[in-house]
């Protein structure tokens, strides 16, 4: 090189930060269900996330499998007949916990989701900076003891005494739990542990939803459960039991309360005609 010839200089390679998708899942149980079932969940998700998906489906389930792979979804296929094994919502929890045993070192944070009722307007992780368990409420309209689903299931499941503990406290939906990886595997433990304490045709007696009950009392008398319980109608819109007037829809069918916050996970949106029929609509052409 002549001495006048400037050297070269250097340039600092340009390395995109890593995606927190990448380090993130999103479990579901979408057994029974066919495409139309699930598509809702599905294209909204991947609309707003780009992690991790696994979906339950029942066994063969050759054309669910196929529309879901076609989007980047695992998916488990589960041999179900109610009866020889317990219902759906119960068996879920034990293979969500051997799947996040088996591949605990590539999350850091986890969703558990129900799949038919639910549309994502974000992702579903925005916020969401705690490694604890995020339980989130129902309407403050009920107690569990002025819920007669929820009662029913409680009473089915603990003592008395147990169950008139429960009878004040707000009602945490199970359809949806959000944390840390460490933390959900905690969590689903101990509702596996629980689960597997209940009668096997329990769900004969009291309801398919007994899940509902111990996730519950996790929640609110569990002290080993490390969690932080969350209002509802702001991470997530559980929306069942809250009056229709609550919630305002835009042009682009989504989903607003009235400080014109947008949820980001809307749950049960389907019990209003008006805001099913507009959110089918959204997804219609995916």
């Amino acid at each position: 090189m002549s001495p006048f010839t400037p050297a070269p200089i250097a340039t600092a390679s340009v390395v995109a930060p890593p995606d927190p998708d990448d380090r993130r899942v999103v479990l579901g149980a979408a057994i029974g269900f066919d495409v139309e079932q699930v598509r809702i969940f599905v294209e909204s998700l991947r609309a707003n996330y780009a992690g991790d998906v696994l979906l339950l489906i029942r066994w063969p389930g050759l054309r669910i499998a196929r529309y879901l792979e076609s989007r980047g979804i695992n998916v488990i296929r589960v041999f179900q007949t109610r009866s020889f094994t317990r219902s759906v919502h119960a068996r879920r929890y034990a293979i969500y916990l051997d799947y996040l045993r088996a591949g605990l070192a590539r999350y850091d944070q986890v969703m558990i989701s129900d799949v038919r009722d639910v549309v994502f307007q974000r992702n579903p992780f925005d916020g969401i900076t705690s490694p604890k368990c995020h339980f989130y409420l129902e309407s403050a309209v009920r107690t569990i003891g002025e819920d007669p689903t929820n009662w029913r299931w409680v009473r089915g499941c603990f003592s008395a005494a147990e169950a008139e503990r429960l009878a004040p406290c707000r009602i945490s939906c199970s359809g949806i739990t959000i944390g840390g990886a460490s933390a959900i595997l905690a969590y689903l433990e101990r509702m596996v542990a629980r689960i597997r304490t209940m009668p096997w045709r329990i769900y004969r007696r009291i309801g398919h939803g007994y899940d509902q009950a111990i996730h519950n009392y996790l929640v609110h008398l569990d002290p080993a459960i490390d969690g932080i319980v969350v209002d509802n109608n702001r991470h997530i819109a559980t929306m069942a039991l809250e009056p229709r007037a609550f919630y305002r829809v835009d042009r682009e069918s989504r989903i607003y309360g009235p400080d014109n916050h947008l949820f980001p996970i809307c749950h049960q949106y389907d019990r209003f005609p008006d805001l099913l029929k507009a959110v089918e609509a959204r997804f219609a052409n995916r």
